[in-house]
């Protein structure tokens, strides 16, 4: 068990944790950033784009890629506000640190706790944010992991006949460029999948209700699980969804949701996820037969309950 300062993409005063299983590297140089999860030695399961930008009122924000802390809704210029400077960090253990940026020019303050297992691949992250606007705003925490270029599994509420169950039990929320036609998409009887492709440049995006508290992306072989909780009574985003999915082309988002309230200045809001990395998995090829795919990752899944 081990945390040490690196250079790590470039940028000085990263932070390494490691169990000797998986590293987690959390950049201070700008965020709060998560940079790299995956096995020790092994391959990132976090994307990467450090060339792109976009150019906003309030600066230039950039993706980086990795993991970040937004805040719902997407507006713009405030929700691309800048973490484009070095950021406080505290230790709090071999295996944990707490990344806060300053709040910044939209007048948000972001913070990100990650505490590693101390064996296996179980990695949490405590998230908060923090309003320093001058008025009540409505918002959301907004956790968002850029992921390798893979299959986004996000379950469904569990099957039921007609003559079994008749109420509406998932809502399914589409954006204006959403074509459940695309081929990246596959709509299961247990799963909603979607799928990065470079050849395809067109965005995708949808939205779920997951009461199941879990999503998964599978590049290769390896099975990166997310779980989080969820509140039946809460009112989400996005006309209720707390899981959602964005691709384009190569570049692929898996997001959460924490539930939206109106926050008076001073208050804050919390969104607790948990990592898991499955290896060697076998499901890769599975991914045209629902029922394969099911039972090749079921038994991983319920591991984690």
């Amino acid at each position: 068990m081990s945390i040490e300062t690196i250079e790590y993409m470039g940028l000085p005063g990263c932070i390494r944790i490691s169990n000797g299983s998986v590293d987690v590297i959390a950049t201070t140089a700008v965020g709060p950033r998560i940079l790299y999860y995956g096995p020790t030695g092994g391959k990132n399961l976090l994307a990467h784009f450090p060339a792109s930008s976009v150019e906003t009122a309030l600066g230039t924000w950039k993706p980086y890629g990795g993991h970040r802390l937004w805040v719902w809704p997407e507006l713009f210029p405030a929700t691309y506000a800048p973490d484009n400077e070095a950021i406080d960090h505290v230790v709090e253990s071999e295996l944990s640190v707490t990344l806060r940026q300053p709040t910044d020019s939209a007048a948000m303050e972001k913070e990100i706790r990650i505490t590693l297992e101390a064996s296996g691949s179980k990695v949490k992250l405590d998230q908060k944010v923090t309003s320093h606007a001058l008025w009540p705003v409505d918002i959301a925490a907004w956790a968002i992991t850029v992921v390798e270029c893979g299959t986004a599994i996000v379950p469904r509420v569990p099957f039921r006949s007609h003559d079994e169950y008749v109420t509406v039990t998932q809502p399914l929320a589409m954006c204006a460029f959403t074509d459940l036609q695309d081929p990246r998409f596959t709509l299961g009887l247990r799963y909603v999948m979607l799928r990065a492709d470079p050849t395809r440049a067109n965005s995708q995006k949808f939205g779920l209700r997951n009461k199941q508290e879990w999503c998964a992306h599978l590049v290769d072989d390896s099975l990166f699980v997310k779980r989080f909780a969820h509140e039946e009574r809460a009112a989400y985003p996005d006309y209720g969804v707390n899981n959602e999915v964005y691709v384009e082309g190569s570049y692929m988002e898996v997001e959460l949701l924490g539930p939206h309230r109106v926050v008076d200045p001073g208050d804050s809001l919390t969104l607790t996820e948990e990592w898991h990395l499955f290896e060697g998995v076998g499901a890769q090829d599975a991914l045209q037969d629902e029922e394969r795919l099911h039972a090749a990752i079921a038994p991983k899944i319920q591991s984690l309950f």
